[in-house]
């Protein structure tokens, strides 16, 4: 059975979670370093990066080759399902 990406990651993470906060950033910004996360969002760098782990052990984020991180799931797609579950 496939799943779908943006349910299985609404389900799995819940929104007061830093992981939630920082795929929804990504989602949102687009590729970022784990610096420009933590400092937009204010989320601790202690946190960020074993957040960005987990995503990428999930994977709902990838990383660049530039050391920077992206949402696989894209923002619309990410708001659309969030609004729809309401």
């Amino acid at each position: 059975m496939i799943v779908d990406p943006i349910e299985k990651a609404t389900q799995e993470l819940k929104p007061d979670t830093a992981q939630f906060k920082v795929l929804a950033y990504l989602a949102f910004r687009g590729p970022s370093p784990p610096t420009a996360i933590s400092a937009e969002t204010g989320i601790a760098a202690g946190t960020v990066r074993p957040a960005l782990r987990s995503l990428l052990d999930k994977k709902y984020v990838k990383q660049q080759e530039d050391g920077t991180y992206r949402s696989v799931i894209p923002f619309t797609d990410f708001v659309s399902y969030v609004f729809a579950k309401k």
